[in-house]
């Protein structure tokens, strides 16, 4: 009988899932748990795990988003038509309309804006990351921290959280965490570090290789390890101009009017479309 019930445990449960949410399609195997919403024209592929009920709050899934196969959901909100790639381990985390995440990503406790993009392997932990975000492929951004000036670095001695298996420590002695910010229309490139507690302003650009361990204006260009400053992308005035323009804001039938001119690199010539 235990066998028999296995062997129909994925025809059950697809089942289930036809009847739960007629209005998405949840492929085979796939496990939904009570507490969590697909919105009309959800589309979940196969073998992958929605979790709910059993976090803080249950997983939401707007208008029309893609989920591959393999993937793992657990207390996140997923605006509309957003896409999530296979094998993807998406958790705590807020995601706005139109952001992709590639396969074999990793993002916890994260804030999304619309139209932010993640390259395949990206690992993201406690971070704010703005609209228009590029995230290049094998990004880490907030692996934790280690203290350099207590006499050893390991965490069974200054840290609760028990990363050995066990600790000395009754109390945490070092903040292991400290948030990220990215900013909108940031660009990061591939294999990049950023260290905790780092913010990187709106429109900077990291480039690929780099170990980013301080603060990144707006609008600048960093590379290397660790990163320095290679130059501003454009002038004082215009910089001031396009942060005070916030065209990250701007709703999406302004955005396509706009294409043209985001399209071409006369930036003076956008800004003066842009202020009219």
């Amino acid at each position: 009988m235990s066998n028999l019930r296995q062997i129909l445990k994925p025809s059950i449960r697809a089942v289930s899932n036809r009847m739960r949410y007629p209005h998405a399609r949840v492929g085979s195997c796939s496990f939904v748990q009570d507490g969590s919403i697909l919105a009309p024209g959800v589309v979940v592929g196969r073998n992958c795990h929605i979790f709910g009920a059993h976090l803080e709050a249950g997983t939401f899934l707007g208008d029309n988003v893609i989920v591959g196969p393999q993937a793992r959901l657990a207390g996140t909100n997923v605006g509309r038509r957003c896409v999530i790639e296979n094998e993807v381990d998406l958790f705590r985390s807020l995601l706005e309309e139109f952001v992709s995440v590639q396969a074999k990503c990793t993002i916890n406790q994260t804030t999304v804006g619309r139209y932010s993009y993640f390259a395949r392997e990206a690992y993201v932990n406690d971070v704010s990351i703005g609209s228009f975000a590029s995230i290049g492929p094998r990004t880490l951004i907030g692996s934790g921290d280690h203290p350099h000036d207590l006499v050893s670095t390991s965490p069974v001695f200054y840290s609760t959280r028990r990363q050995c298996g066990t600790s000395f420590a009754q109390i945490n002695h070092f903040i292991e965490r400290k948030f990220i910010s990215l900013g909108h229309d940031v660009w990061i490139g591939a294999n990049v570090f950023v260290r905790d507690g780092v913010t990187i302003g709106d429109g900077a650009i990291v480039a690929a290789g780099a170990t980013v361990t301080m603060d990144v204006p707006p609008y600048t260009i960093v590379g290397g390890v660790p990163a320095k400053v290679i130059r501003s992308r454009f002038p004082e005035d215009i910089l001031k101009r396009l942060l005070a323009l916030q065209w990250w804001g701007w709703d999406e039938a302004r955005l396509r009017a706009a294409q043209p001119w985001f399209a071409q690199p006369d930036i003076a010539a956008f800004l003066r479309w842009a202020e009219s």
